[in-house]
């Protein structure tokens, strides 16, 4: 029997997407920094890309595992992080935050590499997501405020995209045709 199966991304793009832009609103100095993001980094960000990646296990998809899970608990991390300097139950330095992200723009670097086989806008979605890593992570260590308010901009437009792309997912599935584009594979 073929059931038809939901495809998981779009959750975890929008997950993604969202909590990404609301972040950088607040690196680029828009909003403030508060427990509305730490509320949306660990349930939409993290809990729902994990309920994503688990998703994308059944499904045999072992890049959505890595990618979701990878980002889930990115979220999850960042949002404890904070809830622990706010709760003041420990201290965390700049270089640390900045080593930290240096991580994470490394994963991700192998994730938009082996990326180039999917729709080129998810490819863009991760290669803006080194750049905004990065910044961020220069920022911190370096101690420069401009990388961390570019950072916040890329990071909007880096949001901003993947949320294109759930919805782009979504309504393609939906519509039955490819009503916006995705992009070809860079590479086959």
């Amino acid at each position: 029997m073929n059931e038809k199966v939901a495809n998981p991304a779009v959750l975890g793009l929008f997950g993604y997407g969202m909590t990404t832009v609301l972040l950088s609103l607040a690196n680029s100095g828009i909003i403030a920094f508060d427990g509305v993001i730490l509320a949306m980094a660990l349930f939409f960000g993290g809990a729902a890309q994990t309920m994503v990646a688990a998703m994308a296990f059944k499904l045999g998809d072992t890049f959505g595992v890595v990618a979701f899970g990878g980002y889930s608990f990115l979220w999850l991390s960042f949002g404890l992080l904070n809830v622990g300097v706010f709760r003041e139950w420990w201290t965390v330095a700049p270089e640390a935050i900045g080593w930290y992200l240096v991580m994470w723009m490394i994963f991700t670097i192998f994730l938009a590499i082996a990326s180039t086989v999917a729709p080129r806008v998810l490819t863009f979605v991760l290669m803006l997501t080194v750049v905004l890593l990065g910044s961020l992570a220069l920022a911190n260590l370096l101690g420069i405020p401009a990388l961390g308010l570019f950072g916040g901009v890329v990071g909007i437009i880096t949001g901003g995209l993947a949320m294109y792309l759930a919805f782009a997912f979504l309504l393609n599935e939906m519509s039955g045709k490819a009503a916006l584009p995705v992009g070809a594979p860079m590479a086959k």
